[in-house]
């Protein structure tokens, strides 16, 4: 079938199947009392195979093989597991108030507690078709709404690894190109968030 691998058509995860890597299933969570024909999903996560091996644990419980999501303060947050190109573009523009008064004078107060966020424009280059399919499907169900963590942030911008705190990203923009057979690049826009 020609959809197979489309960002759209994504399976239920099966026991004892064998998944390549960057294969995406999904874990759906019924409201209860709803009956397995008419039912009413509560969630839907989606999940990316890291290794490429056959598993038989749930990626909900499986970070070794499985991945999509991380837990920070005890919230289960998406993660985006693919580490991008080196051609980053860190933008900083900070959120400042301002007061003018006369003879030229003027009052500059940063604009709330998190006033400094930054942005990125990133791009995953030369990536197979299944890889780039994991990627841009990742950010398709964040529908820019849905904020998400970065695995692979430059070292400049890293957070503490004992920290319970990490940068939180929505992605309001991305496309991907197709170079030739099995080459594709992604580019994303990336704004840091406050939740």
């Amino acid at each position: 079938m020609a959809f197979d691998n489309s960002i759209y058509n994504v399976g239920k995860w099966v026991a004892n199947q064998t998944y390549a890597q960057n294969d995406i299933v999904s874990i759906i969570e019924n409201i209860e009392g709803t009956s397995s024909i008419n039912f009413v999903p509560k969630s839907i996560k989606y999940y990316y195979n890291l290794t490429g091996t056959n598993t038989a644990t749930t990626p909900q419980s499986d970070t070794t093989n499985w991945g999509g999501y991380t837990t920070v303060n005890n919230q289960k947050v998406p993660l985006l597991l693919w580490k991008p190109s080196y051609n980053l573009s860190t933008k900083h523009n900070p959120r400042v108030n301002v007061v003018k008064f006369g003879n030229g004078y003027e009052q500059r107060n940063p604009d709330g507690l998190f006033s400094q966020l930054i942005s990125f424009d990133i791009s995953f280059e030369k990536r197979t078709e299944q890889e780039s399919r994991a990627i841009l499907h990742f950010l398709k169900a964040r529908k820019a709404v849905e904020s998400f963590s970065i695995k692979e942030l430059p070292n400049l911008y890293a957070e503490n690894p004992g920290g319970g705190w990490r940068k939180r990203f929505v992605c309001p923009t991305f496309n991907s190109n197709f170079i030739f057979y099995n080459n594709y690049t992604v580019t994303a826009t990336f704004n840091q968030e406050n939740n």
